[in-house]
């Protein structure tokens, strides 16, 4: 489905509110289904959160494919504080370290900003912090929670993500450039075709050089998604610790060939804490890796369905509370 298609589907209000902590902003959507649902069901909210070094649109080419009954209420999208379109809004502002702990604040922001109930958090983030807000039901792709021991505590100039990210390339002469030059790589030509437009399309900004020419570049600094990678383990292993606490339902969305499944803290994580979960459900993609959602959408967007019509009870009056 092409922006176009999507456009013609959904409403996108796109708007800032502010963080957790000012003087930060968060470049958050709102999407609305233009034809109504045949249902006359209430939808809860949905929130939905990007992995590291991507944008909120990045979703939308799973809201496209799911159920109507999922995406018929509204849906929120926003960009991590120093990530996409918020990090255009504080490029004056970004610091040279990153919390995850505040990214969880921002999630309960967006709930408070907005007066969200019963909400329905999806995303590769939304356990992988101690989110301190309530939901109904969480969908976590692919998550990277983990025990403590697991993490690797190493500052930037000495962590292998950060390294490969402060590498490689930022910037082209345009965006059709950018396109040709991405698709010559092993990591995206893997990619759904609309997941990689979005990337460019929505994760990229015009620039004039130094030279006076113009040309396209990342919105989340290079700097800014390494220092997330290297401060990763900031609160995830409080989530891990937590998982078992959980009584709402929880869907575990993998992919079947993730680099995070080959480490073996996925399936650790899975076999000491996901087996303890009272309504917890785990999903494999076949053939996907850890960025799942945007190499096979439809299946993402057909197994984040089939979970919630069986997880989630509108009859529900009072959800229980969520604390990662």
């Amino acid at each position: 489905m092409s922006t176009v298609d999507f456009q013609s589907r959904f409403k996108t209000v796109r708007q800032s509110v502010p963080s957790s902590t000012p003087p930060f902003q968060l470049a958050c959507n709102t999407y609305t289904r233009i034809a109504p649902s045949q249902t006359n069901e209430s939808t809860p909210p949905m929130i939905f959160t990007h992995a590291n070094g991507f944008h909120k649109e990045i979703w939308e080419p799973v809201i496209a494919r799911m159920s109507p009954r999922w995406t018929s209420g509204p849906m929120y999208a926003f960009d991590c504080r120093n990530q996409g379109d918020s990090a255009v809004l504080n490029k004056d502002v970004l610091e040279q370290t990153f919390d995850w702990y505040m990214y969880a604040y921002d999630i309960l922001k967006i709930v408070d900003t907005f007066g969200l109930k019963k909400t329905i958090g999806v995303g590769h983030r939304v356990a992988s912090v101690p989110v301190p807000c309530t939901f109904s039901a969480i969908v976590a792709v692919d998550p990277t929670n983990f025990p403590r021991e697991i993490y690797m505590n190493l500052p930037l100039e000495d962590h292998p993500m950060g390294q490969l990210t402060l590498k490689r390339r930022d910037s082209w002469k345009s965006k059709v450039e950018a396109k040709a030059n991405l698709l010559q790589k092993k990591f995206f030509k893997v990619w759904h075709p609309e997941a990689l437009d979005s990337y460019v399309e929505y994760g990229m900004v015009d620039v004039v050089n130094a030279d006076g020419s113009t040309g396209v570049t990342l919105k989340c600094p290079k700097f800014q998604e390494a220092i997330t990678f290297a401060h990763v383990g900031t609160g995830l292993h409080d989530s891990f610790e937590g998982m078992a606490k959980l009584d709402i339902p929880v869907h575990l969305l993998v992919g079947e060939i993730s680099d995070i499944k080959q480490v073996n803290a996925h399936s650790l994580m899975v076999q000491m804490k996901f087996d303890l979960l009272k309504n917890g459900k785990l999903d494999v993609v076949k053939g996907a890796g850890h960025l799942l959602t945007l190499e096979k959408p439809q299946e993402s967007a057909d197994l984040i369905s089939a979970f919630l019509d069986r997880a989630w009870t509108p009859e529900a009056e009072e959800p229980p509370k969520a604390r990662l």
